[in-house]
């Protein structure tokens, strides 16, 4: 890599992440031949979607089913009576 490009990356705001849609969260991976083709370290299949997190999170809606885990959380810690819950 030369240093030109290596300045263009270190510039560069927004890096690029995976997301397997089989394990349905953002994960790390391995680089499979020479060109996009990555696999889960997780699950390892190969049904991986990789971009920014800005697109990522659009696309997927990664928001929405993080809040609505945690929602389901707290239904659970309610549940069990744990009093933490009333907290969040």
């Amino acid at each position: 890599m030369s240093k030109k490009e290596a300045k263009k990356l270190e510039e560069y705001k927004d890096p690029i992440i995976f997301y397997c849609k089989d394990c349905s969260e953002i994960v790390d991976t391995i680089r499979l031949g020479g060109k996009y083709i990555y696999k889960c370290k997780k699950c390892g299949t190969k049904n991986v979607a990789f971009g920014t997190p800005k697109s990522l999170r659009g696309y997927f809606r990664l928001d929405e089913k993080e809040a609505k885990q945690e929602r389901e959380e707290i239904r659970r810690q309610k549940a069990r009576g744990d009093k933490s819950a009333d907290k969040l």
